[in-house]
């Protein structure tokens, strides 16, 4: 070694370079692992990688949307890492508040400044646009559709934003694709006319899935109908297979054993299908009272976990290659977890899943179904995760923060924001919580202690530029 090479190891500030380099890589893979639902300290190996469900876009700006249901991972789950660990007694500071045309249980997407979600109006299904910052309404497509149960009426689907197009069914199972910009009617399906397919009893409540350039519907019709993929740009069908009946819950993409694959939660069991035609790669029979297999599959690694209500319980399943096919295998059957309607679908966080059984809110091992902790106060709630933390509105408008561990339920802020029933879960875009009962939407700031409105929001708020109100009407 030279002696110029041994004065700069020897070099003060090649230790300090090395140190913050050692720092920065620390830094990354800290922010990975959070990515991945992993904790670093772990292991390599003692935990599955867990992976979102299906994102629509890599990038930093679209990880702060929620541009469709449970959010850009599909997983009730926001990579936002900048919110408060505690909230005033009143609350987070309200931007603003709507009241809706008519009820619905649809949820909302928020993309690029925009909000999209579903209402009743007057005889009518309504696709509506607001500015997600003021609450201004953009556009409304509207179009002939009424459905009414004995637990609601209005469309219950979140409707899905993919780059400048919206896609959106309602209760009564029409597919609509949307200009995102504008609200115009780009093509449509009718998943009952044109497919057999079946209404259950409490209404067509899936949220379209849209992967590479197909969306992927349940329309639940017999003779090979009960699935569909539509072009996403044309609204040609690509293809359809099974006869399932149909259930309420919503499909996801997973890749698993190394096989790409769309999975459905049908009234009769869990199906994974190619997405490129439809061909059943395996299945799982779960059947439930009234056909409620409601609640989203959750795809992480090489498993999946399905949980129903009316005490059928849960299943943890592992994905394996099988003599050149995929089979599947249960880890474990049992009624830890009865998630009851898809709205209380549960989170998965660094190997544990947070979730309503019935009406008390647990947190189970994913692996091993341990049970962790159980608390009540909120019935049949709903929750969401971020920064390390859980948002959860209670059936009847109690908003609550917590942390997001299995020690203990820890409780950091709680207060009564609505007092109608709360079917629809929040969702977080940007550091705004957007949350709605039947007949009203709030959007609340999580990033500014109340008091901190500072001269930096109204400007924002007041020099939006004025955009046209475009309304649809029933399209051709």
């Amino acid at each position: 070694m030279s002696v110029a090479t041994e004065r700069r190891l020897r070099s003060p500030w090649t230790g300090l370079s090395l140190g913050l380099f050692l720092v920065a890589l620390a830094a990354l893979g800290l922010a990975v692992g959070r990515l991945v639902g992993t904790d670093p300290s772990e292991p390599q190996g003692s935990r599955p990688v867990l992976q979102p469900g299906h994102v629509l876009d890599s990038s930093a700006a679209a990880a702060l949307d929620w541009p469709q249901w449970r959010g850009p991972g599909r997983d009730g789950v926001s990579e936002d890492a900048h919110l408060p660990n505690h909230w005033p007694d009143t609350g987070p500071p309200v931007l603003w508040k709507r009241r809706t045309s008519g009820p619905g249980y649809s949820g909302i997407a928020v993309q690029a400044g925009r909000l999209y979600t579903m209402m009743q109006d007057g005889a009518d299904e309504a696709v509506v646009c607001w500015d997600a910052l003021t609450g201004e309404e953009l556009w409304r497509f509207r179009y002939r559709a009424y459905f009414v149960s004995d637990q609601g009426s209005g469309p219950r689907s979140t409707p899905t934003v993919d780059g400048n197009r919206v896609y959106a069914v309602g209760a009564t199972g029409r597919l609509h694709c949307l200009d995102a910009q504008s609200g115009k009617l780009l093509w449509r399906r009718d998943l009952v006319g044109e497919l057999s397919g079946r209404i259950p009893d409490w209404g067509v409540s899936f949220s379209p899935l849209v992967d590479g350039d197909q969306v992927f519907t349940h329309p639940g019709g017999p003779a090979g109908s009960s699935l569909a993929a539509f072009d996403k740009r044309t609204g040609a069908l690509r293809w359809k297979s099974l006869d399932d009946r149909p259930a309420y819950a919503s499909p996801i993409t997973s890749t698993a054993a190394g096989v790409r694959q769309v999975l459905f939660f049908t009234a009769e069991a869990l199906v994974s299908v190619d997405p490129r035609n439809g061909r059943l790669y395996w299945r799982y029979p779960w059947t439930t009272m009234m056909d409620c297999n409601i609640a989203t599959p959750i795809a992480f690694g090489d498993y999946v976990f399905i949980s129903s209500g009316y005490q059928r319980g849960c299943a943890l399943l592992k994905i394996v290659p099988e003599g050149g096919a995929l089979g599947v295998e249960a880890v474990y059957e049992n009624t830890r977890m009865c998630n009851h309607f898809r709205f209380r679908t549960c989170v998965l966080h660094q190997g544990h899943l947070y979730g309503f059984h019935n009406t008390q809110l647990v947190c189970m091992e994913v692996l091993t179904a341990e049970m962790r902790w159980r608390t009540g106060g909120f019935r049949k709630g709903s929750l969401i995760a971020a920064d390390g933390k859980l948002i959860i509105l209670g059936e009847y408008g109690k908003l609550a923060l917590a942390e997001a561990t299995p020690e203990a339920y820890r409780q950091t802020a709680l207060f009564r924001l609505l007092r109608r029933r709360c079917w629809t879960p929040p969702s977080l875009a940007d550091g705004k919580l957007y949350v709605r009962d039947q007949w009203q939407i709030r959007c609340l700031d999580l990033r500014r202690p109340r008091g901190e409105l500072t001269q930096s929001r109204r400007p924002i708020i007041r020099i939006l530029p004025e955009t046209k109100r475009v309304q649809n009407g029933d399209g051709p």
